[in-house]
């Protein structure tokens, strides 16, 4: 890596499309939101999540033309532009959400370790903390060069788990009552009525769009991954259209690790049921076990180097060095020890998706300000990013307490909280584009 900006690189990084597919397959698989929303709520709103995610990525290209940056710490610049109270607040609080989305991934890794596998509480630990430490060495030498070429091992991982599903599937036909769990049980995303139908139906989808729409727009890694297919590579319609499709392919692997997964009760749940289809053959456990633990070194070093690369711009914005080297490495040193006790103050937590349900709320308010702003950070007046953020998190903060509360362990009442979460940010959004306009005109820009 260079020593004068060690994470500015752009050139040479091998397939992007194969990053985009890591990044959404370690959503769906190991960090459990979409594969616990399409078991417990089926084809609708797993559908809503895919073509979420592919107008995300399409939203975001449209960001990084309208910026004309030619390489993409300039685009993160021009897009942490403007009052240095809104640059400040929302550049610490996006590295933040990065850096505890990592912590999460580790909670729930070490769920699964210990659910799903098997092993003793202390044992899963260990493991989740060794493959982290593992991550963290690979990319603090490698930087982004090695992210993505773990990305494209994981790619391959991820397609031989899916071969290796679908070829038991033929062997041994699909189980009983498979195309039950296409559709939506009773009890989740209510409407007006929860009778099963069209309007239903579409309800559930358009929470999907929000929701996946939302996690990419509020993330660093899509936006970075989407540069370069666009400004570094032929910026065709069909070698995006190919990007969207190998982006949104993981939700396809996602119905195939559903079809043998048993049914998830309501309420509590054992977490290691969501991937006990995992152990239903050794062919399915080599490749799935490869699978997640490749998922989730690409996705805890894709949050450790956007959280670090966030933080080397905000520096960068209060005092100029020539050689970065040294910040970087203190930067990853102090996002590693964050996560790492915030890992410790949490471990004894018997729900890992509770820290998951509260990131929520962060992601929505993040993703709102940056689709009501077009992702131009400098059109907000001065000090309404620290506002919008306060209110949002305590309002958020208020609503999960009073419905689903803080249970002690995974409970499906916690997937309700999804049509909150999607509707703030669609609050967010307007406000935002309503203090744009104000913004305007008087003469904020």
């Amino acid at each position: 890596m260079s020593r004068r900006r060690p994470l500015d690189v752009d050139a040479g990084l091998p397939l992007p499309e194969a990053g985009q597919a890591s990044t959404v397959f370690s959503l769906t698989a190991l960090f459990g939101a979409y594969f616990g929303v399409y078991l417990v709520l089926g084809i609708p709103a797993l559908a809503g999540l895919a073509f979420g995610t592919a107008l995300g990525l399409v939203l975001i290209r449209r960001w990084i033309k309208a910026h004309h940056a030619t390489t993409f710490e300039e685009f993160l610049i021009s897009a942490l532009s403007g009052p240095a109270s809104n640059v400040a607040v929302f550049g610490f609080t996006l590295a933040g959400i990065q850096c505890i989305y990592a912590t999460s991934e580790l909670l729930i890794l070490r769920e699964i370790g210990k659910s799903a596998l098997g092993l003793r509480a202390d044992h899963a630990t260990l493991m989740a903390i060794g493959l982290a430490v593992i991550g963290y060495f690979y990319i603090l030498f490698g930087g982004y060069m090695a992210l993505f070429r773990t990305d494209v091992l994981q790619f391959a991982l991820v397609a031989a788990m899916a071969l290796a599903l679908g070829i038991v599937l033929l062997r041994h036909g699909m189980p009983m009552g498979w195309a039950a769990k296409l559709m939506p049980r009773p009890g989740y995303w209510a409407l007006l009525s929860e009778q099963p139908g069209p309007l239903l139906y579409a309800y559930h989808f358009l929470i999907g769009v929000v929701m996946g729409l939302g996690f990419l727009a509020a993330s660093p890694d899509a936006w970075k991954r989407v540069f370069i297919l666009t400004k570094l590579r032929r910026d065709t319609r069909l070698r995006f259209l190919i990007f969207l499709t190998v982006g949104t392919a993981p939700f396809l692997v996602l119905v195939l690790l559903g079809i043998p997964t048993p049914p998830i009760p309501n309420g509590s749940v054992n977490a290691g049921r969501m991937f006990s289809a995992m152990l239903t053959s050794d062919l399915i456990f080599v490749a799935a076990a490869l699978g997640l633990v490749a998922s989730f070194l690409s996705s805890f070093d894709s949050a450790l180097l956007a959280s670090v690369q966030l933080g080397l711009i905000l520096q960068r914005q209060k005092a100029q060095v020539e050689f970065e080297g040294a910040r970087f490495h203190w930067l990853m040193v102090t996002v590693l020890i964050t996560a790492f006790c915030l890992l410790t103050a949490l471990v004894s937590l018997q729900n890992p998706y509770l820290l998951a349900n509260l990131l929520l709320g962060a992601y929505s308010v993040v993703a709102g300000v940056e689709m009501g702003t077009a992702c131009v950070l400098a059109r907000l007046p001065e000090h309404s990013f620290l506002w919008i953020l306060l209110i949002g998190l305590v309002s958020w903060f208020l609503y999960v307490a009073s419905t689903v509360g803080f249970p002690k362990v995974p409970n499906t009442d916690q997937i309700n909280t999804i049509p909150a979460g999607a509707f703030l940010c669609i609050v967010v959004a307007l406000l935002s584009r309503l203090l744009v306009i104000g913004g305007r005109r008087y003469g904020h820009t």
